[in-house]
């Protein structure tokens, strides 16, 4: 989760910037140490040497100096060796170099001054060099403990200063970002209702526009392929309902005249039409979920329920077989009462035509926030392993029965943009459960 937000990204990447600024400005501190050193050697070595040439008396040199041993070693203009002090076995190495070359910018001289023996350079009047060699264990434990000091109250400043710094920089991202959650806020209302709106390009950063561009693109084509979509199935269910009607009104003439096989060409076009119906309420359906409409409408399901039966009552006894109701009090249910109303009446007729016996409508206990439908029949109903594909659009339990294998989605469709939902009980299966949650 951490490494996914851009913000912690942005704000680790920072102090770690600032880490290394104070390692790079520990290691300047550690090189001035040994600056220093040089400085003050260089500026005693001077003093020592003054006055002094190749041909002096150097044994009128001090042997110590602030508590150490001084070594001596001179060199001609040239390089050659000249001479050495006794108290050296062997002589030390030559260097060039001067103050002035010590506190340039950037400095090309070779230097000495990082271990326990520093060892400056003094050019004489002559152009000889002396190089002047001491253990200036005073000098650095004196340089020591100042830059000590100085780090330490550094430190105690850097801390909250760096407290603030991050601060400052959560603000800083905060406000950077600012512009990418209010095109966030925006695309949330993007949808069938506003199709029209887009991510604001305007006021995004720059490294994130081409992403939002490419968003932006990508709705486009969805918008236009989901209207698209509805407008075809749209306008060829409203295309075909007038040609239809036209039809029936033929049909109809010509049952009345008498005509032979106008029953059967009949049964097929009603066939027809109800196909044309259920796509047309399915596209509803669709329509309901995408912008959550009838949300906030409600209905009551014990009296939707009687009338759904009263409606199939004819035809169960047409077909020689019972229907029973089982009803508690009234109970408030969210959605729209004739949308619900025409989902048990699928229900009914599923079982009507697919089922056997009689048909067995109860009214579950409420658990939580819902409430139960199940409608039961005498069949040998739907196998465990085929239940969920029966809800599929088109699909029939057996390929040459009647119906067009919409009537389950339907009603799956219609619970589920009410919150509820559809569904084979598996110990049960010729029972289907319908659950309606309670309006609020």
């Amino acid at each position: 989760m951490f490494s996914h937000s851009l913000r912690n990204r942005l704000l680790v990447s920072m102090v770690i910037v600032l880490m290394l600024a104070f390692c790079a400005l520990a290691i300047n501190l550690y090189e001035t140490r040994d600056q220093l050193r040089r400085s003050i050697m260089l500026i005693t070595a001077n003093e020592i040497g003054a006055g002094f040439k190749a041909g002096s008396d150097f044994t009128k040199l001090p042997s110590q100096h602030a508590g150490s041993e001084l070594f001596y070693t001179l060199y001609a203009s040239n390089g050659d060796l000249l001479w050495h002090s006794r108290n050296l076995e062997n002589p030390r190495r030559l260097r060039r170099g001067s103050l002035q070359d010590e506190i340039k910018l950037i400095r090309t001289t070779v230097r000495s001054g990082r271990g326990k023996i520093i060892n400056v350079p003094v050019t004489l009047s002559d152009g000889s060099v002396l190089m002047v060699s001491k253990n200036d264990h005073l000098e650095r434990e004196l340089i020591d403990n100042l830059l000590h000091q100085r780090i330490v109250r550094g430190l105690a400043l850097l801390i909250p200063f760096g407290l603030i710094v991050i601060g400052m920089l959560f603000l800083l991202l905060r406000w950077t970002l600012l512009p990418i959650k209010k095109a966030v806020a925006l695309a949330e209302n993007i949808g069938p209702d506003q199709p029209e709106l887009r991510i604001p390009l305007d006021e995004l950063p720059n490294e994130v526009r081409p992403l939002a561009r490419v968003a932006n693109d990508g709705l486009d084509r969805l918008a236009q392929a989901y209207m698209y979509e509805q407008s075809i199935v749209s306008d060829a269910a409203h295309a075909l309902r007038t040609p239809l009607a036209v039809l029936d009104l033929h049909l109809q003439k010509l049952i009345i005249s008498d005509e032979r096989g106008m029953s059967d060409l009949n049964q097929e076009f009603g066939k027809v039409l109800k196909l044309v119906n259920q796509l047309l309420v399915l596209a509803h359906q669709d329509r309901v979920q995408l912008l959550s409409l009838h949300r906030d409408q409600q209905a009551d399901l014990a009296r939707i329920t009687r009338e759904a039966a009263g409606t199939m009552l004819p035809l169960f006894e047409a077909a020689n077989r019972c229907i029973e109701v089982h009803l508690s009090e009234s109970v408030a249910v969210r959605g729209n009462a004739d949308l619900l109303r025409e989902a048990i009446r699928n229900v009914l007729e599923n079982a009507l035509y697919h089922g056997a016996g009689d048909v067995i409508v109860t009214m579950g206990e409420p658990i939580g926030k819902t409430v139960t439908l199940d409608i039961a029949d005498e069949g040998a109903g739907v196998s465990p392993e085929n239940q969920e594909d029966m809800f599929a659009r088109f699909r029939k339990g057996r390929e040459n029965s009647e119906g067009s294998g919409l009537g389950l989605a339907i009603v799956r469709s219609t619970l589920r943009n009410t919150g509820g939902d559809a569904i084979f009980i598996k110990a049960k299966p010729s029972t289907m459960q319908l659950r309606f949650c309670f309006a609020t």
